[in-house]
């Protein structure tokens, strides 16, 4: 199937660059930057690789934990999907 010109597949993200925290599956508390979010996903920048696959909680600021699932990694990036939808506006 091909895209129609205009056509988004995802939330629109919003720039963050916000100081973070993921608390991956075994625990370990890693430290890190939420670069940018949707209502859906996230893209952040982490001090360790995260795993493929990990479920994970992310901590930004004094905002509630959020429920993730790490879907890509490359480097020091990596990309979650948020396993209940994110009020933005509550981040910003």
């Amino acid at each position: 199937m091909a895209r129609s010109p205009g056509f988004i597949k995802r939330p629109p993200r919003v720039d963050l660059r916000q100081r973070a925290t993921i608390l991956n599956s075994d625990g370990a508390v890693i430290e890190a930057v939420l670069l940018d979010l949707s209502s859906s996903g996230f893209k952040i920048q982490a001090v360790e690789t995260l795993r493929i696959g990990e479920f994970v909680t992310l901590r930004v600021g004094r905002s509630s934990e959020m429920k993730a699932q790490i879907r890509w990694a490359l480097g020091d990036q990596a990309g979650g999907v948020f396993i209940n939808p994110v009020d933005q506006s509550e981040l910003q």
